[in-house]
């Protein structure tokens, strides 16, 4: 293969995976890529990072750590027609609303598509880099930082927890109380048949706490608010659906692995995804961040809207969303 057909498509990592094995790391990163199969590829020579080399499978990332997988250019379709819009934008930050099939940085699948290669494209010679993630089918508010000492301070404080998140989801189920809080450790569930399904308990298990305040109901629905204390992969998902309360649309959590195979492989259509579990995507939307400004240092607060399917979906299911 000619080596400008090869791309690098670079991983971030996050502060939660630091100190993950490499072939952890891409295996939970990459649909449908077995451990085995990463450590060839690192094996291979396909697989380095920006700090150093990676040559065995067993060696660990870092925060703040860019992975770098080397592979054929990806064939993708135009960007024009993926809105994001502004909620806020100051010298130094800049949210923007995310809708609900877009991946926030290159995976495997994606390269321009992907909402920080968009707004670089939109915005040339600007300072932009992702202060935190998103999973590709939730939709809603993400921080980005215009400034290298802003996107420092800002990275830093959501590591330490002092960013507060606050998520819309609408869920299948009748909670029991108008305010409860879930207090379940989670993990990766060994065995998982797709590398990313978490469940609740286990030896290696870590702490993981939700808030959850039920904003409407209807029948057999309800629309929740879900703040989560702790930063797990999944963390909302399994926690609603430990509460008796899946969020409609997870074909992960709600519909069951095989059937979170089945999509990626068969390529679901919107229609079938919503005759099996109410909706294309899980219906899950972040909706506000409250955090000290990473230059002043004064409390702000930024929204964005929930989505418009979320808000179609609510009102086809009776939610009043006030």
């Amino acid at each position: 293969m000619e080596e400008d057909e090869l791309v690098d498509i670079p991983f971030p990592v996050w502060p939660d995976e630091h100190g993950q094995r490499i072939d952890l790391f891409l295996s939970r990163r990459i649909k449908r890529m077995s451990r085995s199969k990463a450590a060839d590829l690192i094996r291979d020579g396909k697989v380095r990072r920006q700090s150093g080399p990676l040559d065995r499978p067993s060696l660990k990332v870092h925060a703040g750590d860019r992975v770098l997988l080397r592979r054929k250019r990806l064939s993708e379709g135009p960007t024009e027609d993926i809105e994001l819009p502004v909620v806020f934008e100051d010298e130094y930050l800049l949210a923007v609303s995310k809708p609900g099939d877009l991946v926030v940085h290159p995976t495997a699948s994606a390269f321009h598509r992907t909402l920080i290669r968009i707004l670089r494209a939109r915005r040339p010679g600007e300072f932009l880099d992702l202060a935190h993630r998103l999973d590709k089918e939730t939709s809603g508010l993400i921080l980005l930082s215009r400034h290298a000492a802003a996107d420092a301070r800002l990275k830093d404080d959501f590591a330490e927890r002092r960013v507060k998140k606050a998520y819309r989801a609408i869920v299948s189920g009748t909670p029991a109380a108008d305010e409860f809080v879930v207090d379940a450790p989670m993990r990766l569930a060994p065995g998982s048949l797709s590398g990313v399904r978490m469940e609740i308990g286990g030896a290696d298990a870590l702490p993981s706490i939700t808030r959850v305040t039920v904003l409407a109901r209807g029948a057999g629905v309800a629309l929740v608010e879900a703040r989560p204390e702790t930063g797990r992969q999944h963390q909302i998902r399994l926690h609603l659906l430990h509460a008796g309360l899946p969020i409609v649309g997870d074909k992960l959590y709600l519909g069951g692995e095989e059937l979170f195979i089945r999509s990626i492989n068969e390529r679901l259509d919107a229609e079938t995804l919503t005759t099996l579990v109410g909706h294309p995507r899980q219906a899950l939307h972040a909706f506000r961040v409250d955090l000290a400004h990473p230059i002043s240092r004064a409390p702000i607060s930024i929204s964005a809207p929930l989505a418009p399917d979320m808000v179609e979906l609510a009102g086809r299911l009776g939610l009043s969303l006030g």
